[in-house]
């Protein structure tokens, strides 16, 4: 499967059950971090679009070091 937008909704769950929770909101933006394992940088969620953009989904990848293909796996069963 190639990455591609998914809905905002869905990426929240992905986020909650990843262990991310909503730390705040400023403005339009959702700032999320971990319990779990606190992150280095918050995961920023901007609530502007219906759809998560692909290249904003790389950056949280990166910042949850999460690997694409288990992301796949995530995401598919949501």
């Amino acid at each position: 499967m190639i990455l591609k937008t998914i809905p905002l909704k869905k990426f929240k769950k992905f986020l909650k059950d990843n262990g991310c929770y909503l730390k705040r909101t400023k403005s339009s933006h959702e700032i999320w971090d971990s319990k779990v394992n606190p992150l280095e940088r918050p995961v920023i969620v901007d609530n502007n679009y219906p759809d998560v953009p692909i290249t904003h989904i790389h950056t949280c990848l990166k910042i949850l070091k999460i690997s694409k293909k288990d992301f796949e796996e995530k995401i598919k069963k949501i």
